[in-house]
């Protein structure tokens, strides 16, 4: 109980996370750490609606395309009054952001779903795309709560790949371990892997590997895993 009103206070804005010992949050009182002009500052949402247009299009250019359709991208805000954020409020503020421009539909070869981007980022998405057909692909390591994680079940159309965060699960049902890493090779997920620190000499090891079923391992991907797990390392120190 005391847990659900500590941060029943921080998604009311009243707390603050003030810092963190491994796990455990310490909240103080917001008033301490934000000037009273911000703190106190008018509703910039005039409306209920205004606010699922603004929830929405944040939703988006967090991820940078994303569909219309339930998914765990949609959770963690809810609005202070009315019946909260479902399909038909989701459905709605879509088809307000689609009539005012404010994002544009893009439709993926093979999947049966349209996505959508914010309009603003449009020129980015079509000069990245041109840049990618000339550039050597890399490999990046991405986090188990990335953007780009959120929604599983649009990655596993997009990438066929199945991803769970195994960290909540006993080991006897995990399938694969503890924090399992997603491994992306150009506009490939290519594989995951297990990453391990020791504590009594600091040292990051890979506790296991797995490649992506019928992958075609080449000597190319070898070396670029290779230097993307380099990055990876410098990163760490």
């Amino acid at each position: 109980m005391a847990r659900a009103a500590l941060e029943g206070m921080y998604y009311a804005g009243e707390l603050v996370i003030h810092h963190k010992v491994r796990t455990r949050k310490y909240y103080d009182l917001a008033e301490r750490h934000i000037t009273t002009s911000v703190l106190h500052s008018p509703e910039p949402n005039a409306t209920e609606q205004d606010f699922f247009d603004w929830f929405v299009l944040r939703r988006i250019d967090s991820i940078g395309l994303l569909w219309n359709r339930p998914s765990d991208a949609w959770l963690g805000i809810q609005p202070s009054i009315g019946s909260g954020f479902k399909s038909k409020e989701r459905n709605e503020a879509f088809s307000r952001l689609l009539t005012n421009h404010k994002i544009v539909e893009v439709t993926i070869e093979n999947m049966t779903f349209p996505l959508y981007i914010r309009s603003e980022n449009l020129p980015m998405l079509e000069g990245i795309t041109k840049q990618d057909a000339l550039s050597k692909p890399h490999v990046r390591i991405l986090a188990p709560l990335d953007n780009l994680l959120w929604d599983r079940n649009l990655i596993k159309e997009l990438f066929n790949f199945e991803y769970r965060w195994e960290v909540y699960k006993p080991a006897v049902d995990r399938q694969y371990g503890y924090y399992v890493l997603p491994v992306l090779y150009g506009d490939q997920l290519i594989a995951r892997f297990e990453p391990e620190k020791h504590h009594q000499n600091g040292k990051s090891v890979i506790k296991n590997w797995w490649w992506e079923k019928d992958l075609h391992i080449e000597s190319s991907l070898e070396l670029a895993v290779q230097e993307g797990m380099q990055r990876f390392g410098k990163y760490l120190i």
